[in-house]
């Protein structure tokens, strides 16, 4: 199933850890997958932002089952639908992407972007967004985009 033009439910769903411990990581309710075509219409955005290069999807959608076996909180926005961790490797290290997204965060609605040092992107999204910028490295979390 097509979420958007570029992305698709099962680069949204799919996780190796759900596949080794056999979890189901299909959306089961009609509000998820209204989530993730919203999640995927801003990854739309981002992906003109970033130049029209492709994005992989390193984890979209996760069930609490598989959520909690990765040892998230439960307050993930991943378990509803509403967060994106993502490469870019045509554009640049997720370093650059993040100060490439920061300027456009309210535009776009982004409630937390945060910086997985070196590892990926996750974007986040949220009603009332809180438009938060994060760095997540081995020191702890810091506010703002820190190499």
């Amino acid at each position: 199933m097509k979420l958007s033009e570029h992305f698709t439910l099962a680069e949204y769903t799919t996780s190796e850890t759900a596949a080794r411990r056999n979890i189901d990581n299909t959306p089961k309710e009609v509000l998820i997958i209204n989530n993730l075509k919203r999640m995927a219409g801003v990854m739309e955005e981002v992906r003109l932002i970033l130049g029209k290069h492709a994005i992989t999807v390193t984890s979209g959608y996760r069930c609490g089952e598989l959520n909690a076996a990765i040892g998230s909180k439960h307050t993930s926005a991943h378990v509803q639908g509403l967060a994106t961790d993502f490469i870019c490797p045509g554009y640049g290290v997720p370093y650059d992407v993040c100060k490439a997204l920061e300027p456009h965060m309210e535009r776009l609605g982004i409630d937390q972007l945060i910086y997985e040092y070196r590892r990926w992107v996750h974007l986040g999204l949220r009603d009332g967004p809180r438009y938060q910028v994060l760095t997540i490295n081995e020191k702890g979390t810091s506010a703002g985009i820190v190499l």
